[in-house]
């Protein structure tokens, strides 16, 4: 655990280092080709980007509906393994 802690300050650090030494290295790896990020070039893919407004109500309705399905089915996983230990 106490080399996981120093990860993301070393994460920093290297960024901070890049951004002052070289910042548009970026540029030159792309080559001005953005498609090497793409996972799925030449179709449309939503993955990563930003919304163009605000949530919409739909939209925050079915996020919440997700997350507690995710963490209903979650809560029953762990009730399994709770009496699967007691049952050692």
């Amino acid at each position: 655990m106490s080399i996981q802690a120093q990860v993301p300050p070393a994460l920093a650090a290297l960024h901070n280092f890049i951004m002052d030494h070289d910042p548009h290295d970026i540029e030159e790896y792309l080559a001005g080709d953005d498609t090497d990020f793409d996972p799925i070039p030449g179709q449309r893919n939503d993955f990563g980007g930003l919304a163009d407004g605000a949530v919409t109500q739909i939209e925050k309705a079915r996020a919440t509906v997700l997350r507690d399905h995710i963490a209903e089915k979650m809560w029953e996983d762990y009730q399994t393994i709770l009496t699967a230990r007691e049952n050692l």
